[in-house]
């Protein structure tokens, strides 16, 4: 009986989260936001890196930021937010600008296990898509993006009846 209280007390704790420790974690909604700019970002090396190799989708690319431009930004407004309820203003945008690159980074040699007429697909499934982050943010889960996060998930809330 001691043992299961043991493990009760230890459940209740993992999931209570201190205000500080909310402030500083990645809701879903930033976890979302974070997708979709590693999907946005996938798409815009690749089309550099691809475009001297005979699929050139650099122009489909830009059609998608045009398209989207509104949810891109919506996106983009929410990582600054994350940044800076996490850091505090003066070192959000230097944070941000430092994750942005990393995601750029990560993608130079290309994504693993996608051919650049795979990434020529991916852009052209994202010109279809509907305008909103809601659909930027199934084709980014589709797509496999996992960006790497500079701070640790929230813990999942679950209602109770």
């Amino acid at each position: 009986m001691r043992n299961i209280l043991k493990a009760i007390m230890g459940v209740v704790i993992l999931f209570s989260v201190t205000p500080a420790q909310a402030a500083s974690c990645w809701n879903i909604q930033a976890i979302e936001a974070a997708q979709v700019r590693d999907f946005e970002t996938m798409l815009m090396v690749s089309a550099l890196r691809c475009r001297n190799t005979g699929v050139n989708f650099l122009d489909e690319y830009n059609d998608f930021v045009r398209s989207k431009r509104t949810a891109l930004t919506q996106v983009n407004d929410e990582l600054r937010a994350q940044f800076e309820q996490t850091l505090g203003a003066k070192a959000a945008l230097n944070a941000y600008d430092g994750y942005v690159t990393s995601l750029a980074n990560s993608y130079g040699a290309g994504a693993v296990g996608l051919a650049c007429s795979d990434m020529q697909s991916l852009t052209r499934a994202a010109n279809a898509a509907s305008p909103s982050k809601a659909a930027l943010v199934t084709l980014a889960q589709r797509a496999g993006a996992d960006p790497r996060l500079p701070g640790a998930k929230c813990p999942l809330t679950i209602a109770a009846k």
